[in-house]
Parts: C-alpha cells; structure tokens; sequence
C-alpha cells in the first residue's frame, strides 16, 4: 500500500443562496480518493503535478461540471484521513461561475443540483461536509 499524502481540492459554488452538489454514482469505481459512494459531494478532485490549486480548482469544476470558475478564494485547509488514504484537502470558494451545467463524467456523478443552505441532502461526502460544515459556522447560518 502506498503511504503517500495528496493533495484535494473541493469547491464551493453559489447561485444566490443555494450550493451546488454532486451525487456520486453508487457503483462509482475506487479512483484513489476518498472513497464513498451514493452521497452528495462538491466539485473537486486530486491536484495535479504542476498546477496550483486554483488551476486545478478550475480544471476540476470543468470536468466535472462544464461550469467555468473565477474569482477563487482559498477558505480553508483540511485532513482527510481514511485507514488507508490520507488527503489534504484545500477547500476553495468559487465567487463567479459561467457555463451550462452539465454532467460531463456520468460514471463519477449522476447529477448536479443547487440546494438552499438550509435545505442540503442528509448524505454528504465527509470531506465536503467538513467544508460545508465549516462555511455554514464561520458564516453563523
């Protein structure tokens, strides 16, 4: 087993109060990440070699969801430690985005969706839980 820690990255993304999620498909394959199925994550992904975070924020939220992002905030720095995978995850705020949602990789998620901060889905991916957790104390909603 490899003991290497990486690096994530998850985003947050507003349109006016509601957050943007993602449900991660339940026969999604282990692709080195933390891995959890049929729950409702942010954007985001591994970082890769050469790129900043923003960079890779940006490119990450493309994949995913066609949506183009700007104006980056950099929130927070978590753990996210699993037995056999450790991630530090850098947790970004996207404050402008343009694009046609989309799902652009059906096999990771299924669907995207805008919920009100006071209306999330009960299942949400641990790490962006840890950041929508965060976001929702520093903000006292």
């Amino acid at each position: 087993m490899e003991r290497n820690i990486k690096v994530g990255i998850g985003i947050m993304i507003f349109e006016g109060k509601k957050l943007l999620l993602g449900h991660r498909v339940k026969g999604k394959k282990d692709t080195g990440g933390i891995y959890e199925v049929d729950c409702w994550t942010l954007p985001g992904g591994k970082q890769e070699y050469g790129e900043t975070f923003f960079q890779g924020a940006k490119r990450e939220v493309k994949e995913e969801t066609n949506l183009d992002v700007d104006d980056l905030e950099m929130f927070s720095i978590a753990d996210d430690i699993q037995p056999d995978r450790h991630f530090i995850t850098i947790h970004v705020i996207a404050h402008k985005h343009s694009g046609e949602l989309k799902v652009m990789e059906p096999t990771k998620e299924d669907e995207w969706k805008w919920f009100d901060l006071d209306n999330l889905p009960e299942k949400i991916y641990s790490p962006s839980k840890k950041f929508i957790e965060e976001y929702l104390g520093e903000k006292g909603i």
